[in-house]
């Protein structure tokens, strides 16, 4: 690991860069031996491109907490630890050293908030706040957060968000029901304190921040294979029932339940997934990659929200997992892939009845 010490002169510069590189090296190589097939394989290259295109963003790009800018850190083309097609998520690195204001303008997505993590001194991540829109005071339809260590005396109308001496990044998520039909809340953040210009770039800042890029897919490419591997060893069973602090790593937000399990069919097989919904603000049920990446929604259904769902005339739904289209409502489809992740999220739900899932003949 690079050190204080390691990055002096020409050769230390090596030493980082080497560092860097031999950790994305790893993680391409534990990608393809963790891959069950050349679509596994390949997708597991791109994931870790995706990781270090993040990365970068993350820790070398904007990583400056005394200067904030958002991320948006998953997208339609940078996919990785469990995105929802139908979330934003926009990223920030922050420190408890210094005092923020995040602030914008509501408008109509079906669900706002802010998530603070902390960092433990071995590097896990642990949720340390969450506020979402129905702890905000929206006035004329703008809303404000002030981020901080104390609590300051001139709030007004901002929501106070307490920072633990760990806090490390906060990120706000956007949920859509139905993304054509609803304004997403505009972003800003800002530092409130006074810190001047940026410091120089030295190499001992580019150096730790290599290490922390390389170090993000490295740990990333470990933590989703072993999920994977975890997770298919019970196929087609129930068995991730969770709260956010069980997956504290991922990024989580504590809003979410998080229900599924590992789908591997044959051709013709079909996941059938029963249950009920609970009384929810959002719930979908997402198709992903053995990488923990949602599959491609441009030409195949692979989430269906509960906007989506057609339910009985009881309330209950039945939803197919299939590589064809089974010829009835609510399909799901597999976009090539014989095996991978089938997960609920339930946001601030009560109630909840676990699903059933039952291998069925396609057809």
């Amino acid at each position: 690991m690079v050190g204080d010490d390691s990055i002096d002169g020409p050769a230390g510069t090596r030493a980082a860069w080497d560092d860097f590189c031999d950790r994305v090296r790893r993680s391409g190589h534990e990608a393809i031996d963790g891959a069950a097939d050349p679509l596994e394989a390949a997708e597991g290259l791109r994931f870790v491109t995706r990781l270090l295109s993040a990365a970068i963003d993350m820790t070398i790009a904007s990583a400056d907490p005394a200067r904030p800018a958002f991320v948006r850190l998953m997208t339609d083309r940078r996919k990785f630890y469990g995105d929802n097609p139908d979330t934003d998520y926009d990223y920030v690195s922050i420190r408890a050293a210094h005092r923020y204001r995040i602030s914008g303008e509501r408008n109509t997505s079906s669900y706002l908030a802010c998530c603070v993590y902390g960092r433990e001194p071995d590097g896990r991540t642990r949720i340390v706040a969450n506020v979402s829109d129905r702890d905000l005071d929206v006035v004329d339809g703008s809303f404000a957060l002030v981020l901080s260590a104390e609590r300051p005396d001139d709030l007004g109308t901002a929501t106070w968000v307490e920072l633990p001496p760990d806090a490390d990044v906060a990120i706000v998520r956007q949920y859509y029901i139905d993304r054509s039909s609803e304004t997403p809340a505009t972003l800003s953040i800002e530092c409130l304190d006074d810190v001047g210009p940026p410091p120089a770039l030295t190499i001992d800042r580019i150096g730790r921040r290599l290490e922390a890029a390389g170090t993000f897919v490295e740990l990333g490419t470990t933590f989703s294979a072993a999920m994977a591997a975890q997770l298919e060893a019970r196929p087609n069973e129930v068995v991730v029932d969770s709260e956010a602090s069980a997956v504290a790593g991922f990024y989580p937000t504590p809003d979410n339940k998080y229900v599924g399990g590992w789908f591997h069919l044959g051709d013709d097989q079909a996941l059938e997934v029963t249950g009920r919904p609970p009384e929810t603000r959002y719930w979908s049920l997402l198709l992903m990659s053995r990488w923990m990446e949602s599959l491609d929604t441009s030409f195949h259904t692979t989430i269906l929200n509960c906007s989506q769902v057609e339910l009985d005339v009881d309330g209950s739904f039945r939803i197919l997992v299939a590589h064809r289209d089974p010829g009835c409502a609510n399909w799901l489809d597999t976009a090539g892939h014989r095996q991978g992740y089938v997960l609920f999220r339930w946001m601030q739900a009560a109630d909840i009845t676990r699903p059933r899932f039952r291998v069925v003949p396609l057809g």
